[in-house]
């Protein structure tokens, strides 16, 4: 009976164990378990298995495209069927890709860029090449119908703003699990 109910228990708690962000680092494989902290300074690392076309953000265990397409030309059915289209045949074969939630998005703009940008300078990643161009997001900005939160990564900071779907903007895709194959 007590092995049925810590079971019970267990179940129950597993779900909200996974939610919090610091459990999810732990399953990129690099954190102390004494003080939750990244053990290596590196926070991306190059993908192996995606043929040098993606990095992990160790910090939250996303994956980022290193192919951004930094036209703002897209609307925003445009950019939602682009990152999906990114998980049909050919070396991303599992599904997956999507637009970044608006958190998301601003999570990786960081001055841990700073200590890998000789490695990363060679890719256009928006956080690091800093322009003024607008990034879509699956964010709906809040109080203002039919209007969407884009990002723009600008020389001096990052900015966020709603726009009209039918704007034109960016896009940078995600995924959101864990990866393998580190470089």
């Amino acid at each position: 009976m007590r092995t049925i109910f810590l079971l019970l228990i267990s179940l129950w708690f597993t779900p909200l164990l996974l939610a919090d962000p610091s459990y999810a680092v732990e399953e990129c494989g690099f954190v102390s378990k004494q003080s939750r902290e990244l053990v290596e300074e590196r926070r991306f690392e190059l993908l192996a298995e995606y043929d040098g076309r993606a990095f992990i953000d160790m910090r939250t265990c996303l994956v980022w495209r290193l192919d951004v397409n930094d036209s703002p030309t897209r609307t925003l059915d445009d950019a939602m069927r682009e990152c999906a289209s990114l998980g049909q045949g050919g070396p991303y074969s599992e599904m997956g890709w999507q637009l970044p939630t608006l958190s998301e998005l601003t999570s990786v703009d960081s001055k841990d860029w700073t200590k890998q940008h000789a490695e990363f300078e060679q890719y256009k990643i928006p956080a690091l090449s800093r322009t003024e161009i607008d990034y879509w997001t699956s964010t709906p900005w809040l109080g203002r119908s039919e209007s969407w939160s884009v990002v723009v990564f600008s020389a001096r900071t990052t900015i966020a703003h709603p726009v009209a779907p039918d704007s034109k903007a960016a896009v940078w895709c995600v995924r959101g699990y864990p990866a393998r194959g580190l470089r």
